[in-house]
């Protein structure tokens, strides 16, 4: 790196105007400083992403509070200068390479920038150079300038938020409380400069503005994301059903911050009882003091117990497996930003929650190249937490059942479609085609896990298919039977745990808890599958009940000769097996399985009973035994 040269940039971009008592009260600009600023962009562009020695050495020099921070502040009419300096923001902001060089170190610096950007007026006179872009997005004259703009802006924005993470000395030297508060403080100044609501009209605009923003939903996606990272839906479900005594009073703040570190102090505390017995041959004279404060002089071995049933932890040598630990959040501190967030969510799942995940959900479902396996984490995490949400908001109030009345018994052309209050705001999450992409998508990761050893996206597609059956079941809970929504969940239940042979849905969540690795995999996914399994079955004893699911058995007779008139009625019969429902309460119009190349044909009389076949190129749900009889299972 030059750093002679970078020097050089950095000290011709200007002078920051002071009074006698050392506040700033103006800015000078060089006379090369868009020329400067413009080389200072190259020179970060540069940089190399395992070192960052151009990164380190700008934050270094404190060049952000020196110089940029004071562009936006008395240099907004210029705006190629501040433009310029919205891209040096976006580089020196970028999220850290994992394999990168010091990485205390720049988490150290990008906390700095983050509080530098919060502490000023700069995200104002950035909002404002948006003012253009989005008035030509209300008239449907977006151009290719204008959407370069929005990203770049949108960029910026992503990478502050993704600012969220913080080193372990940095937690234990007490930073965490700090960067707490400064996380906060950044989403509030979101909130208060309207931020949050550019974000949700450009979401809003995916699907149009001549086909621009189309290319960046995943950058969307991404703010969203570190938007949610590390919040609680149950908590932001219940903030506007709870009063707040004061608007900026702290909430568990505290008490969020003590189980961080008596959770640090247990895992301390174990690694050293653990190796307590390798100097267990020194031995001296101590003092012990007691619960009730008094002194007790003890002689002898350190390890040596009082208790005569205590045995000595044995030394293990080599290398020792680790259990995976799950990562405590940091909760938020203010009600205050619990109820804008509540708010927030509102307006997101009112209208572009659906826009959004249905243009990823459907890039996905093409391979597109552009969609790496990282995006489908962040995809799924996404829903997994708007579906949460709406799961604690279901819990916390009655849903309105009066537009879903009883009479509405029609289907739509596609019946496993949402269009209710209580599922219609997360409808993209609900589809057939979303729990399709969930499954294929976790069968995957689990088939490849002995090439890739990645339980990442095992562990997120989990826990989104946990919070989608979640959903149903409380469908089928709060809702009447007869009304539209719990019909919908039911077809899709149907559809869902047809198969039960050892190639369904049931059997793998059942392979997986077998297969359950505690030194790869945290106990929180184990708990997840355990209550996927419950939940699943109760839902297929209540299928069951109501004559909609059940296990066909009887006993094998002796095959006799066959009339002329059996034989012209079994050539009427479909060649698929034997396996039939009675149902006498509904049937789905459609009620195709979940593989993409089977469909079912159903036949409906007069009455309310239904047969409908199960074809041939459907997975064998029908099951040949050796002995007496045989079992068919059918839906």
């Amino acid at each position: 790196m030059e750093t002679h040269g970078l020097a050089l940039i950095c000290a011709g971009l200007g002078i920051a105007e002071e009074d006698d008592d050392g506040n700033r009260i103006g800015y000078s600009k060089g006379e090369q400083c868009l020329e400067n600023l413009k080389d200072l962009v190259r020179f970060l562009r540069r940089d190399d992403p395992q070192t960052r020695e151009v990164f380190k050495q700008v934050c270094k020099w404190n060049i952000v509070a020196k110089d940029l921070i004071p562009m936006f502040q008395y240099c907004q009419d210029d705006r190629d200068l501040v433009l310029n300096a919205v891209k040096v923001f976006v580089f020196l902001t970028m999220p850290i390479d994992p394999s990168s060089n010091e990485i205390p170190l720049q988490l150290e610096y990008l906390w700095g920038l983050k509080s530098a950007i919060t502490s000023s007026d700069t995200v104002a006179v950035i909002v404002s150079l948006l003012e253009g872009p989005l008035e030509d997005l209300e008239r449907e004259l977006f151009t290719e300038d204008d959407w370069k703009l929005v990203q770049l802006v949108l960029t910026l924005f992503r990478n502050i938020l993704a600012i969220q993470d913080a080193s372990l000395p940095q937690k234990v030297g007490g930073s965490a409380c700090q960067f707490l508060l400064l996380r906060d403080g950044f989403l509030e100044l979101l909130f208060n400069e309207n931020v949050m609501d550019l974000i949700l009209v450009l979401t809003q605009h995916v699907a149009g503005s001549r086909g621009f923003l189309r290319h960046d939903n995943l950058l969307l996606l991404e703010v969203f994301h570190y938007i949610f990272l590390g919040q609680d839906p149950d908590l932001i479900a219940k903030a506007r059903f709870k009063d707040s005594e004061d608007g900026g009073e702290s909430i568990a703040s505290v008490e969020n911050l003590k189980s961080i570190m008596e959770e640090e102090k247990k895992k301390l505390k174990q690694c050293r009882s653990q190796n307590i017995a390798r100097h267990s041959q020194f031995s001296g004279t101590f003092s012990r003091i007691t619960m009730d404060g008094s002194t007790t002089v003890c002689k002898g071995k350190p390890a040596a117990a009082s208790n005569a049933f205590h045995k000595p932890h044995a030394i293990q040598r080599g290398a020792s497996k680790k259990i995976v630990w799950d990562h405590a959040k940091f909760r938020v501190t203010k009600h205050k930003i619990l109820e804008l967030l509540h708010d927030f969510m509102e307006q997101f799942l009112s209208g572009s929650y659906n826009v959004l995940i249905q243009s990823i959900r459907e890039d996905i479902q093409k391979e597109q190249n552009a969609i790496q396996k990282n995006d489908i984490i962040v995809f799924f995490q996404v829903v997994q937490f708007a579906t949460s949400y709406q799961y604690y908001m279901l819990l916390n109030s009655k849903p309105e059942t009066a537009r879903d009345s009883p009479q509405a018994s029609g289907f739509p052309a596609d019946s496993t479609v949402f269009t209710g209050d209580v599922c219609g705001p997360i409808a993209e999450s609900m589809k057939e085609s979303m729990f399709l992409l969930v499954i294929s998508t976790w069968r995957d990761a689990f088939d490849s896990l002995k090439q890739t050893h990645e339980y990442k996206l095992l562990s997120v597609a989990g826990s989104l298919m946990k919070i989608m059956i979640r959903i149903l079941d409380l469908v089928l809970k709060l809702l009447p039977e007869n009304s539209k929504e719990p019909q919908t969940a039911r077809i899709l239940l149907y559809k869902l745990f047809y198969d039960q042979t050892d190639q369904g849905m049931t059997q793998f969540i059942l392979n997986l808890i077998k297969s359950f690795n505690t030194h790869k995999q945290s106990k929180s996914d184990l708990a997840d599958l355990v209550e996927t399994v419950h939940v699943i079955v109760r839902l297929m004893g209540l299928l069951q009940t109501r004559g909609t699911m059940r296990v066909s058995k009887g006993s094998r007779k002796v095959r006799k000769k066959k009339s002329s008139s059996d034989q012209r009625q079994d050539k009427d019969l479909p060649s698929g097996g034997e396996a039939t429902i009675q149902n006498g309460n509904e049937q789905p119009p459609d009620s195709g399985s979940l593989d993409k190349g089977s469909q079912e044909n159903g036949t409906s009389n007069e009455h309310d009973g239904l047969n409908a076949a199960i074809p041939a190129d459907q997975p064998e749900i029908t099951a040949e035994m050796d002995g007496e009889s045989r079992h068919s299972y059918s839906y």
